[in-house]
């Protein structure tokens, strides 16, 4: 029996446990393994910490990017080493990719067990040891193999603060064991505790910034992009555009940050986004950027023909952003944190001609068509109508997640204004991503209502997380869009390779979802129809909805190759910027010619 009085030491694992509840998410997501049973036992045995178990570390990564997105606070996850943490890697690019913080911590070998113990440079020395941190350096801000308790206690702040300063983005600690056993002093815990301080340069006259590039504008759109959102000013730039008068549009990233139901809001711009909205980028004259990197899933793979008749402004806190626009004459660019963002805005409204603009977009937003109705034949269940009579059925300010592919087009495109909180995996866009980060949304929101949308492929790439969701009762609402096949990659082999299935019709299959799923105790609805999905109840606690669609669904509208942003298909015939005092050539690799 223990004798009360006596006083446990301090160990390097009890640190880190200590330090996450103080700091970071009160949840960890952990798959354990003997290189990490050290960090598992101290956060087991925290009065201020809980732990989650994963079936698969992949997944432990994904939930904890949903952490910060739907709490604001830091996910973290624990994983041993060697094929506990390589596992990590996908979800780490997710969180690296859309600039979410998040600390995952990795046990190691022991240092007396390492390559560098043996003072040979051989492959491996101790049971499971990899290389964990050579693998994530480019996808970290952040990521260091502790080799001391002085060098654990001091990496645990800078960690913390490279991973939610700047451009946000995840970190990663590679922890041996035997410093994980180590004890740890009063002055190194005390160090440990003090976070870093982050210095910050006074702004002066940025305010002319805005009013200066916009001056002479007639045809003036503003950007809203995902970092705006991450940095909670996006409806501020929303309002902002509303006070003077000025058009908006936003990046899928940062939809659900803004108030969409304004008339001034154009829609979503990209090779999936809105035709009307696309085509208000084409036609305006000056373009004011906020945290979007202009992907080519934006301004398509060729830029000559994104806005090329438009003077652009980009506004970004990442200065390698920024440096990739500086060969191009039409683009400036200015270095902030959008966290600031007020302190550019000028205060008083701006004397903008835009009267003729705004009324020309509200006419042609009445009258353009996103061709969603060309997306199945009459008699089939439409996957845009499908998504808008799910929504209807969905809690007010709820989260909903959606995956990748041709289902994440079909929700991105097709989701009416609301208040729910609706997000996904935007730059790595792996399959499987949105139903563990369903599981650690509800998690850590366990008052909201979480539902998630994935496909028939994706939902068998994590779907051993079914028994997460069982085994903590997890009330979480899965939709599959089972379009029997990678719809997404099918339209593409239909456009480009005369329709030969190679790997998504042909050589794919899929199980009998009903089986599967009440093999997990979980209960299962399919639906085959707008009216099965109307008079379709939710149940109190998980349930899978099978929502059965054509094989041969498509997207629209669609980007595709060679073409301006604003001519998608299917095809229309007044692709024309009409009105307008120029003429578009016809494709934009004619622009060359024409200038």
């Amino acid at each position: 029996m223990q004798d009360e009085n006596v006083i446990i030491p301090m160990t390097g694992a009890d640190l880190v446990a200590l330090f996450i509840s103080r700091f970071c998410s009160d949840r960890v997501f952990l798959v354990t393994g003997g290189a990490c049973a050290f960090l598992v036992d101290a956060i087991g045995r925290s009065d201020d910490l809980d732990y989650v178990c994963f079936q698969h570390e992949q997944a432990a990564a994904m939930a904890a990017d949903a952490v910060w997105r739907t709490t604001g606070k830091v996910g973290v996850t624990v994983v041993t080493s060697g094929p506990g943490a390589t596992n990590l890697i996908t979800g780490i690019a997710c969180s690296w990719f859309d600039s979410i913080p998040a600390l995952h911590f990795t046990g190691q070998v022991n240092q007396s067990e390492s390559r560098e113990s043996l003072g040979a440079n051989v492959r491996q020395a101790g049971f499971q040891e990899t290389d964990i941190v050579s693998m994530v350096k480019p996808i970290t801000k952040m990521a260091i193999k502790i080799e001391s308790v002085e060098q654990l206690t001091v990496s645990l702040p800078a960690a913390l603060n490279a991973a939610t300063t700047g451009r946000m983005g995840p970190v990663l600690l590679d922890i041996p064991m035997n410093i994980q056993k180590a004890q740890i002093s009063d002055s190194q815990l005390q160090r440990a505790m003090t976070l870093m301080s982050t210095f910050e340069t006074p702004i002066e006259g940025v305010s002319k910034v805005l009013p200066d590039f916009l001056e002479g504008a007639t045809r003036p759109l503003v950007i809203i992009g995902a970092g705006a959102g991450l940095s909670g000013t996006a409806q501020t730039a929303a309002d902002w555009c509303i006070e003077n008068e000025i058009p908006f549009v936003s990046s899928w990233g940062a939809l659900t940050y803004i108030d969409r139901s304004h008339s001034l809001y154009q829609g979503s711009l990209g090779v999936y986004g809105s035709r009307h909205a696309n085509w208000c980028v084409q036609a305006a004259d000056r373009i004011v950027v906020l945290g979007s990197r202009l992907d080519n899933r934006q301004r398509t793979g060729n830029p000559k023909g994104f806005a090329p008749f438009a003077q652009i402004l980009i506004m970004d806190i990442d200065q390698e952003e920024i440096n990739k626009y500086s060969s191009l004459t039409n683009y400036e660019s200015l270095q902030i944190d959008l966290r600031k963002l007020s302190n550019f805005l000028p205060q008083t409204k701006l004397s903008l001609a835009t009267r003729e603009w705004t009324t020309l977009l509200k006419k042609r937003k009445f009258e353009m068509s996103d061709g969603f109705d060309s997306a199945v034949e009459s008699n089939q269940l439409n996957p845009y109508t499908a998504v808008r009579a799910m929504q209807a059925k969905f809690s007010s300010e709820s989260i909903v997640v959606s995956d990748c592919g041709a289902n994440l087009c079909w929700v991105y495109q097709s989701y009416l204004p609301d208040k729910t909180f609706l997000f996904t995996a935007g730059g790595n866009s792996p399959m499987a991503y949105s139903l563990p980060a369903a599981i650690g949304a509800q998690i850590v929101n366990p008052e909201k209502a979480v539902y998630c949308f994935i496909g028939d492929g994706g939902f068998q790439m994590n779907i051993q997380e079914l028994q997460t969701i069982i085994h903590y009762n997890l009330p979480i609402k899965i939709i599959i869009q089972n379009n029997f096949g990678y719809g997404i990659i099918k339209q593409f082999q239909d456009a480009y390779f005369e329709g030969r299935h190679h790997a998504t019709g042909l050589g794919y299959s899929l199980p009998d979802f009903s089986k599967v799923v009440k093999a997990y105790g979980i209960p299962y609805e399919c639906v085959t129809s707008i009216d099965e999905i109307e008079e379709l109840e939710f149940i109190e606690g998980p349930m899978v909805i099978d929502m059965h669609l054509s094989p041969n669904a498509l997207i629209t509208p669609k980007t595709e190759m060679n073409r301006f942003i604003h001519d998608q298909f299917p095809y229309i015939e007044d692709t024309s910027i009409s009105d307008l005092p120029f003429n578009y050539p016809a494709r934009p690799s004619e622009l060359d010619n024409q200038k």
